[in-house]
């Protein structure tokens, strides 16, 4: 009887799954024993100051270890030092450090001494903050700054500076934020919208760039949804068969919070038929034009709308910074 290749292919596929169960009863650690293992290292060079969380096998192409793990590991007086550990389970426990995944990266020792060194200067700078009446949290690329009183715009635009200030007299690479990062502002008595402030390291200075809404924000939404009737119904009397794309972008004024620049991309309706056709061939982006509103937040009206048709490709950063010199 011949044998087919689907029976090759069946053939060949059940003898990877027990070759790989063979290799897993053999060679393979269970989680319990890398937990165990971690325990024993952290144990042994830091006692009691540091635990774990978040263990998971970690074995990938890149590894090819069927014991490598990774855990996060928190100094326990302090979460806020926390720090990613990859790690091969059947050695960890006798080791007296462990070695980065990248040729220049730190050790996970001299990872464990930045980190201190860098939550202490968060917490120098939250500290200076307080007393004006910010509250600072620290994040990955971000830092929320919350203000518990009313305050002008340009009273907030100083208190950024001010913070902008202190963190630029840090070796500010040690942040993990290199070139850019994001301030949140949260105004607890709700004046203003969540927004979101740009920060980009330009000739090695710190500037504070552009301010746009906080899309995932509970009142976002709701802006959104009053900013698109206008811009629907605008469409509908222009020509009928243009719609949005559903990509859009921001810019917030500076000196006035509530006036907002809004764009987002047209295109033209298509039908079932139109849209499976354009996928059988080449990709062609259906972007024909974009729509430019300026928004006031207090009083929930548009100021001025507006369709440009463009044929070549912009970004929405492009076309707000063309339609910022416009309207503001």
């Amino acid at each position: 009887m011949d044998i087919g290749f689907k029976e090759i292919v069946i053939g060949v596929l059940v003898l990877l799954v027990l070759l790989f169960y063979g290799v897993k009863s053999k060679y393979m650690l269970s989680n319990k024993v890398a937990a165990k293992n971690l325990e024993a290292f952290l144990k042994a060079n830091y006692g009691t100051d540091l635990k774990y969380t978040d263990l998971y096998r970690f074995f990938n192409t890149a590894t090819m270890n069927p014991n490598c793990f990774k855990a996060v590991i928190n100094k326990v007086e302090n979460p806020k030092v926390e720090m990613y550990l990859t790690f091969d389970a059947s050695e960890i426990a006798t080791q007296k450090d462990v070695k980065s995944m990248y040729p220049d990266g730190l050790s996970f020792h001299e990872e464990y001494i930045q980190k201190q060194e860098v939550v202490a200067s968060q917490a120098i700078i939250s500290d200076k903050m307080k007393p004006l009446g910010v509250s600072l949290d620290w994040d990955y690329e971000l830092v929320t700054l919350t203000f518990d009183k009313s305050y002008a715009e340009a009273e907030v635009l100083e208190k950024e500076h001010y913070f902008i200030d202190l963190f630029s007299k840090e070796d500010t690479d040690k942040f993990g934020y290199y070139h850019s990062f994001k301030l949140e502002l949260n105004f607890l008595d709700n004046a203003f919208p969540n927004l979101i402030h740009y920060v980009a390291q330009e000739d090695g200075v710190w500037l504070l760039k552009d301010i746009k809404l906080k899309e995932d924000a509970a009142n976002f939404n709701e802006t959104r949804d009053a900013i698109k009737v206008k811009i629907e119904h605008y469409l509908a009397k222009l020509d009928s068969k243009l719609m949005l794309h559903n990509y859009y972008s921001t810019f917030v004024n500076k000196a006035d919070f509530s006036r907002v620049i809004y764009v987002e991309y047209t295109q033209n309706k298509r039908t079932a038929k139109e849209v499976k056709e354009a996928e059988k061939g080449v990709y062609v982006s259906p972007i024909n034009g974009y729509v430019v509103v300026y928004w006031n937040l207090d009083k929930k009206l548009a100021q001025h709308i507006n369709f440009v048709p463009i044929s070549d490709h912009l970004t929405l950063e492009e076309i707000l910074e063309n339609e910022v010199t416009n309207l503001i």
